[in-house]
């Protein structure tokens, strides 16, 4: 079961979308708040939120931003009436999970949130052509979550640039060893080669010390 929390000040707006949440299967409602201090007062963690982009005490991308850190692993979607590309990588850039706009179909708002559980990035018609390339081929810096701290290590030193028998040496461990690390972090983090893992180090900040 998929636990969803709201997040939009329009009443109609959050009946209507908490309706929707409660008549389908697999998704549970546990929270409809109408402002951004009402959502950080939740104390049971979704694993979905839906956050309007604009709310009367504070900006969603934030907010959605904040309950991330609150909650690792609550994946974000920005719900809005706004069609806006800069709101979209702004949302991206923040680590959200998913862009929609208000006007989206009820099949396609619904099929949204099981995306984002399933660990998808989620754009809708509000994001144009050329934003969803670009995110597309952006790397996901919260795959490092599914890193061990060895893992993290080792990557670490892949980003600084050593080859393996200098991260074996430095972590005093057999060449083979972090072969096998590395063989299985590319599954850990869903890429397909040793450059997508480090691409996606550098963009999750490793490699700077």
């Amino acid at each position: 079961m998929t636990r969803v929390m709201l997040v939009d000040d329009h009443p109609i707006v959050l009946s209507g979308l908490s309706a929707l949440v409660e008549s389908e299967d697999g998704l549970e409602l546990i929270a409809a708040a109408r402002t951004a201090a009402e959502a950080r007062a939740v104390s049971t963690a979704p694993d979905v939120a839906v956050v309007d982009l604009q709310l009367p005490d504070g900006d969603g991308i934030q907010l959605g931003s904040a309950l991330k850190q609150t909650w690792p692993g609550l994946r974000v979607l920005v719900f809005t009436m706004h069609a806006d590309d800069q709101a979209v990588i702004r949302s991206l850039g923040a680590g959200l999970d998913g862009y929609l706009l208000k006007d989206s179909d009820p099949e396609d708002v619904l099929a949204a949130i099981h995306s984002a559980a399933r660990g998808a990035l989620v754009l809708g018609k509000g994001a144009s052509n050329a934003v969803v390339a670009a995110a597309a081929s952006a790397p996901r810096t919260d795959a490092l979550g599914a890193l061990d701290a060895r893992d993290l290590e080792i990557l670490d030193l892949l980003v600084q640039g050593l080859p393996t028998s200098q991260v074996a040496a430095r972590l005093f461990l057999a060449p083979k060893t972090v072969r096998n690390r590395v063989s299985e972090m590319l599954g850990k983090l869903g890429v397909a080669s040793r450059d997508e893992a480090i691409a996606l180090g550098q963009a999750g900040g490793l490699g700077r010390s």
